[in-house]
């Protein structure tokens, strides 16, 4: 029984094995034929798409070219003076009245003050300050107060050649004759022009080298000065213009320092030597100054010393001796101000008297000779943007003279 049914069961094994063979070559087939006839359509629609880009290539290179824009009217810059725009000219001026107790109470004008720039080329620059101002006798003087030509290689060496503000002390350089940058109506005895009497030498005639100091943030600056010198003598023109008296020249240096960290603080000091030609024996002048100041939108600190030494060649030494601090506040136009001052020189200073018929003979005590001190307050009122007001109480004590009370109001601008 076993033996007889082993072909039956083979033969279906045989037939499911041949029809599994011919239904995978059948999809084989079908997928062959469907794979191949992908593929040609694919090549014939890219085949197409090259055609279609080709006709529209042809299209757009067979189209005319569109007309070329019309150019743009040209306009000519206009022509421009060289000349005056070289120039520039600011002018300064102030008028006022005041009274003393012990002088006629009076109108006043002041001075008119032009003072003009010029850039000559990239390094080479020019300054003129011109001055009219009222003299003692009621007339009007003109004064070339700085003509000076500057040639600036960097900004550490710049060098001016001609008549220049003497750089003793902060204020003569920082301050020019124009009322208008000052806050106060006058500026601090010890810094008087030395035209109408003022005892330091705030102007020469010679050369000025002026520059920055590698240093860093702590901001160092030097000056040198070397000019004619003043002179001295009765009705003596202080700055020698045009020939000086004698073959000694002045010298003058300094440094000052404008920290990073602190803007609008400046701290230095000067000093100066001069031989003066004088009635009698020569004197040698030794002036060394110091000043601290910090100035910024809202406030002005201003503090300065001087000390002044002659010395005859055989004879002792003279000092003078002088100061001022300064303080102001800011309150929109408003700036409230006081100032204290201190100037004291001996009577007897050879630099300080004149040879007369019989002899020397002191100068006048309020301007050269002699002891000054005591306050200063006012308010100035900025009324526009280029001119002020400013009303100033001053109380002196002088040696030998008696106590000086005096108002001082002064309108000064500037155009």
């Amino acid at each position: 029984m076993k033996t007889a049914s082993a072909p039956v069961l083979k033969v279906p094994w045989i037939v499911s094995l041949a029809l599994i063979m011919t239904f995978a070559l059948s999809a084989h087939a079908q997928q062959a034929t469907s794979d191949a006839t992908t593929q040609a359509d694919a090549d014939q629609q890219l085949q197409q798409r090259i055609k279609e880009l080709e006709i529209k290539v042809k299209q757009l290179e067979d189209r005319p070219a569109p007309p070329a824009p019309e150019p743009q009217p040209t306009i000519e810059a206009p022509v421009v003076n060289e000349v005056a725009p070289r120039l520039h000219l600011n002018v300064f001026g102030d008028v006022g009245a005041e009274g003393y107790n012990h002088i006629p109470d009076t109108f006043e004008f002041g001075s008119l003050d032009l003072f003009m720039t010029a850039r000559l080329s990239d390094k080479v620059s020019t300054l003129g300050e011109v001055l009219f101002i009222a003299q003692s006798d009621n007339s009007i003087g003109v004064d070339v107060e700085r003509l000076l030509l500057t040639y600036r290689q960097s900004d550490y060496f710049a060098a001016s050649v001609g008549r220049y503000h003497t750089w003793v002390g902060y204020y003569n350089t920082a301050f020019n004759k124009g009322a208008f940058l000052e806050t106060t109506t006058d500026r601090p005895f010890m810094y008087a022009f030395d035209d109408p009497g003022g005892v330091l030498p705030m102007q020469d005639v010679g050369v000025n080298v002026t520059g920055k100091i590698p240093s860093g943030k702590m901001g160092l600056n030097y000056v040198v000065e070397v000019g004619n010198g003043r002179a001295w003598g009765l009705n003596l023109e202080p700055t020698q213009n045009n020939q000086d008296a004698n073959n000694s020249k002045s010298i003058n240096g300094g440094l000052f320092i404008r920290p990073d960290k602190i803007s609008g603080l400046q701290m230095g000091f000067s000093v100066r030597h001069d031989n003066l030609t004088v009635p009698g024996p020569p004197v040698g002048e030794t002036i060394a100054t110091v000043h601290a100041v910090y100035i910024n939108s809202n406030y002005e600190i201003l503090n300065e010393a001087a000390l002044v030494s002659h010395v005859e060649p055989t004879g002792p030494v003279y000092h003078t001796t002088g100061f001022y601090t300064q303080f102001s506040r800011a309150f929109h136009a408003y700036r409230p101000y006081f100032r204290y001052q201190y100037f004291n020189a001996p009577s007897n200073d050879p630099a300080y008297i004149y040879a007369s018929p019989n002899g020397y003979v002191p100068l006048d005590v309020t301007t050269f000779v002699g002891r000054l001190n005591g306050p200063s307050i006012g308010i100035r009122y900025d009324f526009t943007a280029h001119s002020a007001f400013k009303l100033q109480y001053d109380r002196f004590s002088l040696r030998g003279l008696p106590t000086e009370n005096g108002l001082t109001a002064q309108i000064a601008f500037t155009f």
